[in-house]
């Protein structure tokens, strides 16, 4: 039998270091959800209407930076596959924000 060889082991053939470090970070496009759909941010309660965004969507729109701002008034979302345009509330504040339905 051949003798080890910590070579081998540490430069597999496959793939470049770089290459195989960002697939695995990154993933592959095909496989990453769509981060627009913030549906399992609304209550199971949600109806699809013109209304005062929930705190819980307001919180997953903070976390993925989607929230409406001084900069960018408007943002685009997706809420169970039915697109809404939120905006900034006339208080300007990140608890006034507002969804209209597409």
């Amino acid at each position: 039998s051949a003798a080890y060889s910590p070579v081998q082991s540490v430069n597999p053939p496959d793939a470049p270091w770089e290459q195989s470090l960002g697939a695995s970070i990154f993933g592959t496009p095909q496989y990453m959800l769509p981060v627009d759909d913030l549906g399992e941010a609304v209550p199971p309660s949600w109806q699809h209407r013109n209304q005062p965004a929930p705190a819980g969507l307001r919180l997953a729109m903070s976390w993925l930076e989607l929230l409406p701002s001084a900069d960018n008034p408007q943002t685009s979302i997706t809420i169970h596959g039915v697109p809404y345009t939120a905006t900034l509330g006339p208080s300007g504040r990140e608890n006034d924000i507002y969804l209209f339905q597409q």
